[in-house]
């Protein structure tokens, strides 16, 4: 059987394999029969036969030399997820494992939706039928993709990085699934450390286990040399998130309105419509708490649309940071302003209705600091975006006007000194801004003195 070549999240987006199917057999009614339980394997192959491919921003729009010189022709070829099933049924398979052990690990994973003994039928024996169901599928094919070099490297140091921190989280959860854990490690320790990692999380998922954050966190780092899509992780788990107030803290690079106006891109804006590139951001709170987004773009859409800044002065800003005109939107500055507002209220009051929104106080000691970042930097920019960045340092928020003035440096023409970056840099820590955002905005501008 051919090996899946490249990282997981080039073709999936959520969970796949045996702990995808285990996810659908979860979540639906008890098939009751054999041949409903073998369904719902079927369904679940064409599922995924059916769907576009995976594919990463902007890389449809390169040539097929472009994407086979920067590796990207190998992101969806024609290996399938009935390849992917067969792969992780041989491993148990072919296992050494008990079929008490499979049986459990099967049970907990579903969530004891259909159990195969229970109509006659042996866990292997059923784990080889799923198997003869996916044999019989013909393979998926996609036009145009052709395989392209192994990606087998980025596999390779998951089971020296993490297999020891993951058999440890399995062992810790003797508590959280009575009678399970056991079985689990015996499938992680060998059958294969990757399935057992996913079906591990499933069991957490079927029984509801509560996650605090932190180790939800820490179960994503575990999940990176494996290559998996973050949902994978985190959908379906029952997080125990800290309160949305720490919002700020959390994120490494740029965020709220600055880091909205990174997503406009006119190359992006050009094919997604407006409110649908807004609610995206919004939305895209990761493995974060949920809500996260929209509190921050709130704190700072709300402090600009309560702030004396003219409807100009909102447009101009708007406008530098994004190269996007809010009239393509049909609106002006203030009248996008409120839409975001809008949205962010909106998402709140869905993921987080016992939250009041309220803005925290903002760091009035730092203002001279940035401003004199800001006019050192001014040569980079427009006179009129200089004096908008001013007033918002001034009369909203330093915190905002440093971000939105890193937001518009990243476009700028010309080049910064070593020590106007590393003054950039401390006032980022000082902020408590994440360690990547100052540099991913203005490390390339600086040039040797």
């Amino acid at each position: 059987m051919r090996e899946q070549l490249c990282p997981y999240f080039e073709t999936y987006d959520s969970d796949f394999g045996l702990s995808g199917l285990t996810e659908l057999f979860a979540l639906s009614t008890p098939p009751g029969t054999e041949e409903k339980a073998l369904g719902l394997v079927t369904e679940k192959l064409a599922a995924y036969d059916g769907e576009t491919p995976v594919d990463m921003p902007g890389i449809d729009r390169l040539s097929e030399d472009e994407r086979h010189i920067l590796g990207f022709d190998v992101f969806h070829e024609d290996f399938g997820y009935a390849e992917e099933l067969r792969r992780d049924l041989g491993k148990l398979l072919d296992s050494p494992l008990s079929d008490e052990v499979l049986g459990a690990v099967w049970l907990a994973a579903t969530g004891g939706m259909w159990d195969p003994q229970a109509h006659g039928i042996g866990v292997r024996d059923w784990l080889a039928r799923m198997d003869a169901t996916c044999a019989a599928r013909p393979p998926r094919a996609v036009a145009g993709r052709e395989p392209g070099p192994s990606w087998s490297f980025w596999r390779l140091p998951a089971v020296t990085t993490v297999r020891e921190a993951i058999l440890a989280e399995i062992r810790a959860s003797a508590g959280e699934l009575p009678g399970l854990a056991p079985a689990l490690d015996e499938v992680a320790a060998r059958a294969d450390l990757d399935l057992g990692f996913r079906l591990y999380l499933r069991a957490l998922k079927t029984a509801a286990v509560p996650v605090p954050e932190e180790r939800c966190n820490r179960l994503c780092d575990l999940s990176e040399p494996f290559g998996y899509p973050f949902p994978v992780v985190y959908e379906g788990l029952t997080v125990v998130w800290r309160p949305l107030e720490v919002a700020r803290r959390l994120f490494e690079g740029d965020f709220g309105f600055s880091g909205l106006a990174g997503e406009f891109h006119p190359q992006w804006e050009r094919d997604v419509p407006a409110p649908e590139l807004l609610h995206r951001t919004v939305v895209a709170d990761g493995y974060r708490i949920p809500g996260v987004q929209a509190l921050v773009l709130w704190e700072d859409t709300t402090r600009l649309l309560r702030s004396p800044l003219s409807g100009d002065t909102l447009t101009t800003l708007w406008v530098a940071a994004s190269h996007t005109d809010p009239g393509r939107f049909g609106t002006d500055g203030p009248g996008w302003l409120r839409r975001i507002a809008e949205e962010c209220r909106e998402r709140l009051a869905e993921v987080a209705p016992e939250h009041t929104p309220a803005l925290p106080p903002v760091r009035a000691d730092l203002a001279d600091v940035v401003l004199r970042e800001l006019r050192e930097a001014a040569p980079l920019l427009e006179p009129e975006q200089a004096t908008a960045l001013e007033q918002v340092v001034v009369q909203v928020d330093p915190d905002l006007g440093f971000r939105l003035l890193l937001r518009v440096l990243h476009t700028a023409s010309g080049s910064l000194t070593k020590r106007q970056y590393a003054r950039c840099r401390a006032l980022g820590e000082r902020f408590g801004h994440g360690e990547d955002h100052v540099s991913d905005a203005i490390e390339y501008l600086v040039q040797d003195e």
